[in-house]
């Protein structure tokens, strides 16, 4: 029991009450206000944030929109330039088509004069002979 007694005891102060000097106490106020400052304009600052996050994902729905209308753009002029083509090989082919038709009929004009010709001096020789005997 001795030893016992003879340990030194501590006791429990009392926490519910601090007590500061007045300097730290003002420096405490400040860092408060400080920190309750800062955490507001990190709210702030992350709203702003977001906005802009929302901002740059409606701007590249914007341009991805504009990528494919491109690209409808250029796969329309693609086939204007295929059918331009076409037309124009269409449009030789008939031109050719038109030359050698035209020669043919030509041709046919002749054969016709000649043979009408031939007609009109068979007619002439047989009523040249009917009349003569």
């Amino acid at each position: 029991m001795l030893l016992i007694l003879s340990l030194n005891g501590f006791s429990q102060k009392d926490t519910s009450k601090i007590c500061f000097t007045y300097s730290t106490a003002k420096l405490i106020a400040v860092d408060l206000v400080k920190g309750d400052s800062a955490i507001a304009e990190l709210k702030v600052i992350n709203k702003m944030v977001w906005q802009l996050n929302e901002k740059i994902n409606a701007q590249d729905s914007l341009v991805t929109l504009y990528v494919v209308k491109e690209q409808n753009y250029v796969s329309q002029i693609d086939n204007y330039d295929q059918i331009s083509n076409k037309h124009k090989t269409i449009t030789t082919g008939l031109e050719s088509d038109v030359i050698t038709l035209t020669r043919k009929n030509n041709r046919l004009k002749k054969g016709i004069k000649l043979v009408s010709g031939g007609f009109v001096a068979s007619v002439l020789i047989i009523i040249t002979l009917v009349t003569i005997k």
